[in-house]
């Protein structure tokens, strides 16, 4: 006789008979991951122990976390071309086309931009270092600072250096063009023997260094492509791999709270990411046509300060200074105004600032965080000052992820516990 299966039997009653018995069982019989509180002391340990793991081998896993990162980003756009009869081998042939493509825009913008970067960068230094930009700021200072601020502006000025003496003053500023030899002959007749063994060991030095972090930045080129391609490749796989941990008495909570992060997330990063690429343009195009020396190199710091909300502002008043500074250099006759000096950054900014809050923000990820600004704002500042930059930049995904586990989970119990009647 075949014993009769109870049809209403299931896995989560298994699972709740399970519990029960745990429960009846004393606790000296019990396993320690049979134990909540022990459990999720665990798992907080291995989560910490696996993020130190981390940083203490971080050459190794920063370009694992790189690729995995743009696997993560560019996720949407392989299967998207997956799907395309026009690439062959499916899924390998998206991952190539896409790698290739990367690599080639990459190599591109490389070949075009960073040239113009360096250079003005070296002009920047340049300046500095011989006295031109302490010399221009005095200028400004003069003419532009009200007489009461002008010799608090000018403590702050001097601290930037003053320029190498020439070869007939000494470093206090004396004549010396009367003394026996130059400065450089009195200089080289001071170096001796132990000096030259000095400057080798020094020179050694810098070349292993040199050579040391140029091995490091090829295999970072290398690696990041090379993890990228399979990562993307297996990503399906690891995906489903994840969600076959979910415990199934778990699966309708998890999984549509994990399809809201990755919504807020992913669409955050990705917007973000567009936003600061098309507003550096911008930038560049916009600053360059009014005469702001250095735009490319100050509209490539603005982009990477744009990544996080309200702080490429502080791109404004440098681009001010840079232009009132490039004036100087100016017949007086064809400087600008100082209301043009002050007035044409700002309304290039404020045009851009304009169309990333109402054109590029709502068209590129619209309203996937959900955030209202102060909440933003908030969340940039607990952010920035618990882990500084780093913190800022995971501020707005964490408060988003934060946000839905309130909605969907927190507030919907407090409203039970609340209208739950005292017995």
């Amino acid at each position: 006789m075949v014993a009769s299966q109870d049809p209403e039997s299931d896995r989560p009653q298994e699972d709740g008979d399970q519990l029960e018995t745990r429960r009846d069982r004393p606790l000296a019989d019990l396993h320690l991951w049979e134990i909540r509180p022990l459990r999720d002391l665990l798992i907080l340990i291995i989560v910490a122990s696996v993020l130190w793991l981390g940083y203490a081998f971080q050459d190794i896993t920063v370009p694992l976390l790189v690729a995995l990162l743009l696997a993560y980003l560019f996720e949407p756009a392989i299967a998207w071309m997956a799907r395309a009869r026009w690439i062959p081998f499916g899924r390998t042939g998206a991952v190539s086309v896409l790698l290739a493509t990367i690599i080639l825009a990459v190599l591109g913008t490389t070949a075009v931009v960073v040239p113009q970067v360096v250079e003005q960068t070296v002009s920047v230094v340049q300046s500095i270092e011989d006295g031109t930009a302490r010399r221009k700021l005095t200028d400004l200072t003069r003419l532009y600072v009200p007489k009461r601020m002008q010799e608090d502006v000018q403590n702050l000025v001097n601290e930037l250096p003053v320029g190498e003496p020439t070869v007939d003053q000494d470093f206090s500023g004396q004549d010396t063009s009367d003394e026996s030899g130059t400065l450089s002959d009195r200089l080289a007749a001071q170096s001796s023997g132990t000096d030259i063994w000095g400057l080798a060991g020094r020179t050694g030095r810098i070349a292993v260094s040199v050579l040391g972090n140029t091995i490091g930045i090829g295999l970072l080129i290398f690696l990041i492509p090379f993890y990228f391609f399979f990562f993307s490749l297996w990503y399906p796989k690891v995906t489903g791999f994840v969600d076959s941990l979910i415990p199934d008495r778990n699966r309708a909570v998890v999984q549509p709270l994990l399809q809201k992060f990755d919504r807020a997330v992913a669409g955050f990063v990705r917007g973000r990411l567009i936003i600061a690429a098309i507003m550096g343009i911008l930038f560049a195009l916009g600053w360059g046509f009014i005469g702001v020396p250095y735009a490319i190199l100050l509209s490539l710091i603005t982009a990477i300060l744009s990544l996080i909300p309200f702080v490429s502002g502080i791109a404004l008043p440098i681009a001010i200074g840079l232009l009132a500074a490039g004036e100087l250099d100016l017949p007086e006759a064809e400087r600008m105004t100082w209301l043009g000096i002050i007035l044409w950054p700002t309304i290039v900014f404020a045009v851009i600032q304009v169309l990333d809050g109402w054109v590029l923000q709502p068209i590129i990820y619209g309203k996937t965080t959900d955030l209202d600004p102060v909440t933003i704002f908030v969340a940039i500042l607990a952010g920035g000052s618990v882990l500084g930059i780093y913190g800022m930049l995971i501020a707005i995904p964490v408060a988003a992820c934060v946000k839905i586990l309130m909605i969907d989970l927190v507030i919907p119990k407090l409203r039970e516990l609340g209208t739950r009647s005292v017995p």
